[in-house]
């Protein structure tokens, strides 16, 4: 706080931002008392403001001598930070597995590019560093500095090392690089050329690539992706990646395929199939097949016929069923684990509000009891047991509630999947779309089906 001449405060804000001056009202009738000129009076605010002075401002106010108020006449200069550095990755993080679709209609699964692999002393990802802020004013011309941005910190695995100058992620051999939980690193690839009585059932945690086939009766269980050569004929991939299968799938109607990832193939039959993401093939027939996102029959064939197809979002193909009126199940709105879990929640609700009456019926007696003294000690043990029973079972039934309620949400979410026929669907085919259903009479053509107001309606493809 600063004395201007003999009735001007000037106040500076504890964060030297901000500069105010208050005007006082002159009552003394001192004779020694000197009005300053205004021009002398601005060169000593000058003194202490050196930043951001609102002259005119000021000026108007000596010139007016507005007093008793306390005005905002200078403003500083807030300090702008740096930006935080980032890392910029060489590789694809998130490769759909969708092979690329020809103009001619056809499916080429040379194209899919769809496996991150790299070389030795590759770059994988490189440091770009913070961006420089600008610093800041305070009014009487000190310099603000700015908060620096912070330089981000490699997060790596197995098989990559950071360059000398800690600024590189290089991988440190051939293989397929991932990204899991925000850390790099880069995995070997299993190569095997058949999976049949040469190997035997394989268990490995890595990426794996058969070169031709997997035979009848033999499993390979991996914790990484899988690329099949060849066709899978009678034998069990069970996967936590995406899985490439180039030929087709031949099940004998067992589980051939159960992969927490995208499965792409040529071709599905008479084969048990789950995927936890996109199902990609030229043709589904005669098969049960279940995705937790969606079925996508693409390519010249296009087609779905017999069997059971299930998908969380959307069921899309260019001929659905037969001319032979062949049964066909679609099912999209449906999520098997959020449906095991609703119905879960479901009982343990019904039941708990069961018992709940129960315990406030016997605590209703116990009241009366109560309230006529005629507790004995055993009875006010049981007194107090149902009441912190009754609390407890409250509040269970509570977080329940609310939890059933989030799942039943999903499920209404859930209920609008839809079904895209390019060209032909066929009578014999059924269409369940979340809990509504609705059986094909007459063949239909470029269609999609879609649920509205509780029914299944019929729209343009």
């Amino acid at each position: 706080m600063y004395n201007i001449g003999n009735d001007i405060v000037l106040e500076i804000s504890r964060d030297g931002l901000y500069g105010y001056i208050t005007i006082l009202k002159y009552e003394s009738e001192d004779q020694d008392y000197i009005q300053i000129d205004n021009k002398d009076l601005l060169n000593e605010i000058k003194k202490h403001i050196k930043y951001g002075l609102k002259e005119s401002l000021l000026q108007n106010l000596l010139d007016n001598r507005i007093t008793g108020e306390k005005f905002c006449i200078a403003e500083g200069k807030v300090p702008i930070p740096g930006k935080d550095g980032s890392i910029k990755y060489h590789f694809d993080m998130e490769k759909p597995l969708l092979p690329k679709l020809n103009d001619d209609g056809t499916v080429d699964y040379r194209e899919l590019d769809s496996i991150n692999t790299v070389n030795k002393e590759d770059v994988l990802a490189e440091i770009i560093p913070p961006t420089d802020g600008e610093e800041g004013k305070k009014v009487n011309g000190d310099t603000i500095p700015y908060a620096k941005g912070r330089v981000p910190k490699f997060k790596y695995g197995k098989n990559v090392k950071v360059s000398l100058d800690g600024i590189f992620l290089i991988s440190e051999r051939n293989g397929l690089v991932e990204l899991k939980n925000g850390k790099v690193s880069v995995s070997e690839v299993l190569s095997v050329e058949n999976i049949d009585n040469s190997t035997g059932n394989i268990n490995f945690d890595g990426n794996v690539i058969v070169n031709k086939d997997i035979l009848n009766g033999f499993t390979l269980r991996t914790g990484g992706s899988v690329e099949v050569k060849g066709a899978v004929e009678g034998g069990l991939i069970e996967s936590n990646g995406d899985v490439l299968i180039r030929q087709g799938i031949q099940g004998y109607n067992r589980l051939t395929i159960n992969t927490t990832g995208n499965l792409s193939t040529k071709f599905i039959e008479n084969s048990v199939v789950n995927a936890g993401s996109n199902i990609t093939a030229e043709a589904i027939m005669h098969s049960n097949v279940s995705s937790k996102s969606n079925i996508l029959v693409l390519g010249k064939k296009g087609l779905i016929v017999g069997g059971v197809c299930k998908a969380k979002y959307e069921i899309r193909a260019r001929i659905i069923g037969s001319t032979m009126a062949t049964t066909t199940v679609l099912e999209v709105g449906i999520d098997p684990d959020v449906k095991q879990r609703h119905d879960e929640l479901d009982e343990k609700f019904k039941t708990s509000k069961e018992n709940l009456e129960k315990i406030d019926q016997s605590l209703k007696v116990l009241e009366v009891l109560k309230r006529s003294n005629k507790l004995d000690i055993r009875k006010e043990e049981l007194y107090n047991e149902l009441s912190k029973a009754q609390l407890t079972l409250s509040l269970e039934i509570s977080k329940v509630e609310r939890e059933l309620i989030e799942v039943k949400n999903q499920m209404n979410t859930l209920s609008r999947g839809q079904i895209k026929v390019a060209d032909t669907i066929y009578p014999g085919v059924k269409i369940i779309i979340g809990n509504s259903f609705l059986y094909i009479r007459d063949e239909m053509k470029r269609c999609t089906f879609y649920k509205e107001d509780g029914d299944i309606r019929i729209g343009p493809y």
